[in-house]
C-alpha cells in the first residue's frame, strides 16, 4: 500500500498559515507529499524548499493564481492539480492549517489496508477539532453553527476522485458526493485538528478580510464592512459569549499533534481577548443597513433569487394575487 499526502498553499507566510507544521504532522504516514505553491506575494516557497531540503517526500509543483470567479472555486482547481501528480493508491489531503496527530497513525494505516480491494468506497471521513482564538480552546463537538463536524480527507486515488467548490469536499467523476451519507466513504476513526482560527485576534482579522477577497466582489466587501459588527478600523472582533468552546489546559501540549506543540507554547495571548470591544450595532438604521447589504448582494450573486427576496419585501406578489 501507497499513501500520497497532497495540498496546496499560497502566501502560507503572510496569511499566518502553519503549512511546515501541518506538512510535518502527514509525512510519517505517506511515500510522498505533493505540494502545488502558488505565486504569491510571500517567501512560502522558499520556506517550502528549505524543508524539501531535509525531506525528500516532499515534491513543490508552481501553479499561477488568476482568480476567475468569486467562489472559491480556484481552491479546488489547485487541489486538483495536486491530485492529478500523486501516484499512490490512496491521497491524503490536509489543508496548510491542518494536522493529524501521531497516535492515529496505526489506525489510519490499518483502516486504508483492510479497504485496499473495497472499490466501492472512494474516500474516508476524518472527525474535525476546530481550535478558536489560539491553541487552548476548541468548538464544542456539538456546535454546527460555525463549524463543519466531518470532512473527507483521504480518497482513492483512481482517478475517478476529485476536489470541488472551494475545496472542502470530494465528488466521484458522476458527480456525486464522496461521503458517508453515500455509502462511498467511511469513518477513519479519528480527528483532523483545524488550527485556521487558532490566532490572535490581529492575525484573524487580517486573515478573514484576505479571505473575503476568493469568495465576493470588491463592492461586497465594502458593504459587509459598512454593516458588519465589527470596527474595520482596528484589528480586533465581536464575541461576547465563549460557551460553545471547550478549554484546553495550556500545560498540555501533548494534546496537540507534535509538529504543532511549539506553536502551542508560543501563544501569549487568551481567546478571552476575542471578546466585546466595541458595542453591537442595532436598531433601525442597522437593520435597514443589513437588508441593503443583502439585497445588493444577492442581485450581484444570485439575481434570480434577488429578485424574489425584493419582490417578497415589496409585497408584490401579495399585490398581484389580490388584482386576479
Amino acid at each position: 500500500m501507497r499513501i500520497s499526502g497532497f495540498t496546496f498553499i499560497r502566501n502560507g507566510i503572510l496569511m499566518g498559515y502553519p503549512f511546515r507544521e501541518s506538512i510535518m504532522s502527514a509525512l510519517p504516514l505517506v511515500d510522498e507529499f505533493v505540494v502545488v505553491v502558488c505565486e504569491g506575494r510571500d517567501n512560502t516557497r522558499l520556506e517550502l524548499k528549505k524543508l524539501q531540503e531535509k525531506n525528500p517526500k516532499i515534491k513543490l509543483i508552481d501553479s499561477d493564481w488568476e482568480v476567475k470567479k468569486k467562489s472559491g472555486s480556484i481552491m479546488s482547481e489547485k487541489t486538483n492539480i495536486a491530485v492529478k501528480n500523486i501516484t499512490g493508491d490512496y491521497g491524503l489531503y490536509v489543508q496548510c492549517d491542518e494536522g493529524i496527530h501521531e497516535k492515529d497513525y496505526a489506525k489510519i494505516a490499518k483502516i486504508l489496508e483492510d479497504n485496499m480491494g473495497n472499490k466501492d468506497v472512494k474516500g474516508f471521513v476524518f472527525d474535525y477539532i476546530h481550535f478558536f482564538g489560539g491553541y487552548f480552546s476548541y468548538a464544542k463537538k456539538s456546535e454546527r453553527k460555525f463549524f463543519y463536524d466531518k470532512e473527507v480527507r483521504i480518497i482513492r486515488n483512481d482517478g475517478t476522485v476529485y476536489s470541488w467548490g472551494d475545496a472542502m469536499g470530494f465528488k466521484d467523476i458522476n458527480g456525486i458526493k464522496i461521503n458517508i451519507e453515500n455509502k462511498n466513504a467511511l469513518s477513519i476513526g479519528a480527528d483532523m485538528y483545524h488550527y485556521g482560527r487558532a490566532k490572535n485576534p490581529a492575525d484573524m482579522y487580517k486573515k478573514d478580510r484576505e479571505m473575503e477577497k476568493l469568495y465576493n466582489l470588491k463592492i461586497i466587501n465594502k458593504l459587509k464592512n459598512w454593516v458588519s459588527n465589527y470596527d474595520p478600523r482596528v484589528d480586533k472582533y465581536i464575541y461576547s459569549d465563549f460557551g460553545w468552546l471547550e478549554r484546553v489546559d495550556k500545560n498540555d501540549l501533548e494534546f496537540h499533534p507534535f509538529s504543532f506543540r511549539g506553536l502551542a507554547s508560543k501563544q501569549d495571548w487568551d481567546v478571552d481577548d476575542f471578546k466585546t470591544f466595541m458595542r453591537e450595532k442595532r436598531g433601525i438604521s442597522q437593520f435597514f443597513r443589513m437588508i441593503i447589504y443583502r439585497l445588493v448582494k444577492d442581485t450581484i450573486n444570485e439575481t434570480s433569487n434577488a429578485v424574489k427576496k425584493i419582490r417578497v419585501f415589496l409585497k408584490l406578489d401579495k399585490i398581484k394575487k389580490t388584482g386576479d
